[in-house]
């Protein structure tokens, strides 16, 4: 299962990432903020995507309506974590 993690604090991402390969998933694949999510889903299709809502350049929100406007990225569920 590929996994996606949109999170402009990198130490966020560290501890979502970890605890997603202790879990057993060692396909997670990681954003600095919205825009640079969506290259990543261009380069390849996640599975589940976990989002920071409030972020620099392009903010969850915005990430996930124009996700979900690309072709096959109706579907693939995303979760929305914020602090």
């Amino acid at each position: 299962m590929r996994v996606l993690i949109v999170d402009d604090s990198s130490t966020m991402r560290r501890i979502i990432a970890n605890t997603l390969k202790n879990l057993g998933y060692d396909d997670v694949v990681e954003a600095g903020d919205g825009t640079e999510g969506l290259q990543h889903v261009s380069a390849g299709k996640p599975d589940l995507i976990l989002t920071d809502w409030s972020m620099p350049t392009m903010d969850g929100c915005e990430f996930v309506r124009t996700l979900r406007t690309q072709a096959g990225m109706e579907t693939v569920p995303v979760l929305m974590v914020t602090t």
